[in-house]
């Protein structure tokens, strides 16, 4: 199948999902109208966001389509066996979103059926995507006579370690938090699309970019390191679709997935507050030790899987051609972070990402424990020594 009939059949998919979408907001708007009338402002505000991020990602997603059909044929298999499964696992993980999203507006179980019924789906998508990889690794493994399978494995093995780490170190967030979900897709839609705009590309894989990783990054630090990890896991596989450069199932979770996944502990320091009253220096620590981590997984990928790429008469060894290769992802580092620390000198940025950290925790303190609005003498409660009038009104005390 060549790049043009996958091209048409992802509009026909696109269309039927488009009008899937659009039905689905007529309908459930004008339940939300009907029977919770006082939630349809906010209903319309969800779906604006949704809307946003939805069009972005089709514009995008196309563009590059239109623009990959000119490569030459020999790519056209590569696309074949991986396009849709990567694409079905996308579209299920965005329809997954939106239901959350919809579902917030009614109750917290609908959320967590909703949110079970997306990871159900996502984790099907995704064993689709590691079977094609192997079937495909079957007709290209004599391309690649230096690939250490065993280095793939465990390498691959050990960041998914560190990624459910880093999920587990991060504070629990309310679960129906319909806010996070709008501004998820709306950071995935963004950074998609600044990851066009490319200042040099890689001649295997990889590119410097117009500060991609920062929508991924400001995420992570307003919503927390959970929703972030989240977050840069579904935009890593996407990133699939754009980029591919795919031999092995576990080099493509080094190169995508879990490069990016790593992106979410970027709010770390901003979420513990380590850095309380110096924010911006929270965030550059943070996305500092994101993108070093996201470098190792490109560096591992880079030795294990396309040592035969190496230049071993400029450099001494895979690993070191790996080291070099990879560096790159510190020039979109820089970039990023020198434009999202001017995002900082905004006090309505800064006032934002503050109520984002501050209103979202998930076992808040009940109001009658702790009741403060910022006037230190209205939160005073003096005890009172009973009179003696009180006293005889009550003799029994």
């Amino acid at each position: 199948m060549d790049l043009d009939a996958i091209i048409k059949s992802a509009q026909m998919v696109a269309l039927y999902l488009t009008i899937a979408l659009l039905g689905a907001i007529i309908i459930i708007g004008a339940l939300v109208f009907k029977f919770k009338r006082e939630s349809f402002d906010t209903f319309k505000k969800y779906v604006a966001g949704v809307a946003i991020g939805y069009a972005v990602s089709i514009l995008v997603i196309f563009a590059y389509l239109k623009g990959e059909s000119v490569k030459l044929e020999a790519d056209m298999e590569t696309y074949g066996m991986l396009f849709y499964p990567i694409l079905a696992t996308v579209v299920a993980v965005v329809a997954g979103g939106i239901a959350m999203l919809v579902a917030s507006l009614f109750s917290k179980m609908a959320v967590k059926i909703a949110g079970f019924a997306t990871l159900a789906l996502a984790l099907g998508g995704f064993i689709a995507i590691m079977v094609e990889m192997s079937k495909y690794y079957e007709g290209v493994a004599d391309w690649y006579p230096n690939a250490n399978l065993v280095g793939l494995i465990v390498s691959a093995v050990v960041f998914m370690a560190l990624i459910v780490g880093i999920y587990l170190l991060g504070d629990k967030r309310n679960f129906n938090d319909t806010k996070s979900l709008v501004y998820g897709a709306i950071a995935i839609a963004m950074a998609y699309a600044l990851s066009y705009v490319k200042f040099f590309r890689m001649p295997q894989g990889g590119s410097i970019t117009f500060a991609s990783m920062l929508p991924l990054i400001v995420y992570a630090c307003m919503f927390g390191t959970r929703r972030g990890t989240i977050v840069c896991l579904i935009y890593g596989t996407l990133q699939a679709l754009q980029d591919p450069w795919i031999i092995h199932p576990m080099q493509f979770l080094l190169d995508y997935t879990l490069a990016y996944g790593v992106i979410g502990v970027s709010g770390i320091f901003m979420e513990k507050g380590v850095f309380k009253n110096k924010k911006i220096f929270a965030f550059l620590t943070g996305g500092v030790l994101a993108v070093v981590l996201r470098y190792a997984c490109h560096v591992c990928s880079g030795v294990f899987a396309f040592a035969d790429y190496a230049d071993l008469d400029t450099y001494s060894s895979a690993l070191a051609y790996s080291l070099v290769y990879n560096s790159s992802v510190f020039i979109d580092m820089i970039v990023a972070l020198v434009a999202g620390s001017t995002l900082f000198l905004s006090k309505s940025f800064s006032a934002q990402m503050q109520r984002s950290m501050d209103d979202k925790k998930a076992e808040p303190i009940p109001y009658d424990e702790h009741h403060d609005h910022g006037d230190v003498e209205d939160d005073f409660t003096p005890f009172i020594v009973p009179t003696e009038k009180e006293n005889d009104e009550n003799p029994e005390e």
